[in-house]
Parts: structure tokens; C-alpha cells; sequence
């Protein structure tokens, strides 16, 4: 093996593809990386401690609370239950009239993301009138571009993890909302959930500069 390799080196087309590719890997890294700083850095202004916004005298048009997912017997994803905990407490801390929730619920009688949501609050004692449900959030930015655009949101308090939440931040603030977030760190986010913000930063950072507009008439 080794024979081979250092055959294949001492060929001058195998060096400068080899080269090339290390070249071309080298660019694609640092392009995640600066459109990953553009992200956070947009939205670190916007980052709140959870006991600092309570403590604050700051209200909001309402509790946004992004769909993370339901186990197959409907009840909540831990991530999703999480979110969930921290909304109801602030809607409960007075920091907003609604919670609205978002996620997938276009098909409910085999997925229904925010109905399950919404139980969840009125199990734990939120009035079915305080609760919005948006179930055409199928996104980060559809959830968002929704808030404002169907809902007449204006001023936003997010919920969601803390390695979610930069991008959240960011496509709000792009969307012209005025906005703040939270984490609900309760459970250990996996691994995978942090190699996979590091693509979807990229994909929000293009949505925030190009701001598609959707369909008003859905939902």
C-alpha cells in the first residue's frame, strides 16, 4: 500500500488533484464557517436569559414556540417537551396574551405536531383561548414568516434550544420582527443536532437575505 501511494504521489496529475481537493474542502469550510458567524453574530443582540426576561418589565405579542417533533404514540419528542415547559412558564409569568405554536400539523389524522403541542398546554393548565396554532410551520423560516405575516405578530419572544436558536434569531430579525429568545437547555441536545445547524445556518442565511415570500392564504 504504501508502495503505491508513494508511487501515485510522484505523479505529477495525482499531486494537483489531490491539492485541488484539499484546496476546494478548505474553501467549503470556511464558507460554512463565515455564513455560521454571520448567523450568530446577527443574533446574539437578540439572546435573553430565561430569569431576565421574567424579571423584566418587557411584554410581547406572543410565546413562540417551534414544533420539534412527536414520538409514534403522539406524545411530545423530549426536545419539543422541553420547549413546551419554558413557553407555558412565561405565558404563565405574563409575557405575552398567546402562545403560538408551530410546527407540522397539515395532516392530523397521522401527524399532528401542534395539536399535540397544544394539549400538552392545556394539560398543564394554559386556556385553549390563549393558544394560536399554526400548523404550517413546516420550517424555521415558514414559522416565522407565518407569525408575522398570517398572525399580524409584530414583537416576538422565541422558545427553543440553544443550538436552534441563533437561527431562529436571525430569520426574525431579517423578517423585520422585533424579537428575543430563550433557551430551554433541559435535555442534552444530541450531537447530531449540532453537525446538522451548521448546514441549515447556511440554508437560513440565503433565506434571509433573498426573504421568499409564501402563501398567506394557507392555514
Amino acid at each position: 500500500m504504501r508502495k503505491t501511494l508513494r508511487s501515485l504521489w510522484q505523479k505529477k496529475p495525482f499531486r494537483i488533484t489531490f491539492w485541488c481537493g484539499v484546496s476546494f474542502a478548505a474553501v467549503c469550510a470556511l464558507f460554512v464557517l463565515v455564513c455560521n458567524l454571520i448567523v450568530i453574530l446577527t443574533a446574539y443582540p437578540h439572546r435573553e436569559d430565561p430569569e431576565d426576561i421574567i424579571a423584566s418589565g418587557e411584554t410581547y405579542d406572543c410565546i413562540l414556540v417551534l414544533g420539534a417533533g412527536v414520538k409514534a404514540d403522539g406524545s411530545l419528542s423530549n426536545l419539543l417537551r422541553d420547549r413546551m415547559t419554558m413557553g407555558i412558564r412565561l405565558v404563565e409569568e405574563g409575557k405575552a396574551p398567546v402562545l403560538l405554536l408551530t410546527g407540522d400539523g397539515k395532516a392530523p389524522e397521522s401527524y399532528d405536531e401542534v395539536g399535540a403541542m397544544a394539549a400538552y398546554a392545556m394539560e398543564k393548565g394554559i386556556a385553549e383561548a390563549t393558544i394560536l396554532k399554526d400548523p404550517l410551520g413546516l420550517s424555521t423560516y415558514e414559522s416565522l414568516w407565518r407569525a408575522k405575516n398570517v398572525y399580524g405578530m409584530e414583537k416576538v419572544l422565541i422558545v427553543t434550544q440553544s443550538f436552534h436558536l441563533d437561527r431562529a434569531l436571525y430569520l426574525a430579525d431579517r423578517l423585520g420582527l422585533e424579537c428575543a429568545g430563550v433557551e430551554c437547555d433541559i435535555t442534552m441536545a444530541l450531537p447530531m443536532n449540532h453537525i446538522r445547524e451548521f448546514a441549515a445556518r447556511v440554508k437560513a442565511l440565503f433565506q434571509g437575505l433573498t426573504l421568499p415570500d409564501l402563501d398567506t392564504q394557507k392555514g
